[in-house]
This record gives structure tokens, sequence and C-alpha cells, in this order.
């Protein structure tokens, strides 16, 4: 007798553990849910975020580029930092570039942004460089928490485009260069 009682002592003892191991595993992926969830609302400070979303249009090759026209999206903090962040702030589309095989020529374009906030503060967003076929594109530019838009208030977003076209032999046409400039409002944030 003595001897089976020991035995179901130590079927036990692993029983046990096994139990407390997946109770630890568990608790682990309860937190880590809880952390990703969490998370976006505190570095946006809010459950929903404004998003500005401007865009324009430029043909490389005819010296021209579209006025910018900014729109404002609400969105809840998962879908900015876990959909739109992860995309990126600058995003260029294609809609008639020609190859550089069939026109002898390419194009080297410079985007530079800054925000002017509601306290009158500019911010330096960078530049992005784009290479490739002389033709149109679409810019489109994507500003939220991360860029400074997050209170209500009058914004000014001044985007400077730069384009060199570069022709069959390294020849470069006349650079063009305009700065574009749009007015926004973030209200009921």
């Amino acid at each position: 007798m003595f001897l089976g009682l020991r035995f179901e002592e130590d079927m036990a003892a692993p029983a046990a553990k096994a139990k407390s191991r997946k109770k630890l595993i568990l608790g682990i992926i309860a937190i880590a849910v809880i952390v990703i969830a969490v998370t976006p609302i505190a570095l946006a400070g809010s459950y929903n975020v404004p998003v500005a979303i401007a865009r324009f249009n430029e043909t490389t090759g005819t010296s021209s580029a579209g006025g910018l026209n900014v729109t404002i999206q609400i969105v809840t903090a998962w879908e900015y930092f876990f959909s739109i962040r992860t995309q990126g702030m600058m995003r260029t589309s294609d809609s008639s570039p020609s190859s550089t095989s069939s026109n002898g020529g390419t194009t080297n374009i410079t985007i530079s942004m800054k925000l002017t906030n509601p306290s009158n503060q500019t911010i330096d967003l960078g530049q992005t460089n784009i290479s490739g076929g002389i033709g149109g594109r679409t810019h489109t530019i994507y500003l939220s928490v991360d860029q400074g838009v997050r209170v209500n208030g009058n914004y000014r977003l001044d985007v400077t485009f730069t384009a060199n076209v570069v022709l069959f032999g390294g020849v470069v046409e006349a650079q063009f260069s305009k700065t574009l400039q749009s007015y926004f409002v973030i209200s009921g944030q």
C-alpha cells in the first residue's frame, strides 16, 4: 500500500507542472494581446486619429504639376498604426511613365515636405527621391500623429517638387521646380 501511494504522488507532480506551464503560457499570450491592443492608443493619445491625405499629379517632361489637394479622414489608432503607417508616409503611383528604352530618357524627382502646425511651428518632414521613366505620376502623402497632425486647428503643408529630366546621352533638360501649398483644418478631435 505504501508503495502504491507513493506512485500516485509521483504521477500527480508532473500533471501539476504541466498545468502550471499551460497557465504561464496563457498568461504570456494574454499580456501580449493586451500590449498589442493598448500600444497604438497610447502612442496616438486617442482611440481615433486624424489622417491628412495630400495628393498631387505631375508629368515630367512637360514641366507641370497639379494642385495639392488635402482630404481628412478619422481612423482608429489600430488602423493607422497597423495598416496606413506600415505602407509609408509618401506613396507614388505611375499613371503613364514611358520606359527609359523607348524614349532614351529618365527623370530624377525630389519631393521635400514641410508642415506648419496650429502653434505656427514648422516641421521638416524630409524629402523623397524618385528615379524612373519620363511621364505622369500621382504622389500621395499621409500625415498623422507621427508627423505632428494631432490637435484641432489650422495646418499648412508645403511641398517642393523638383524634377530633372535626363535625355539620351546624359544631357540634362532644364530643371523644373514648383512649390505646392495647401491649408487644411483638423476639428472635432
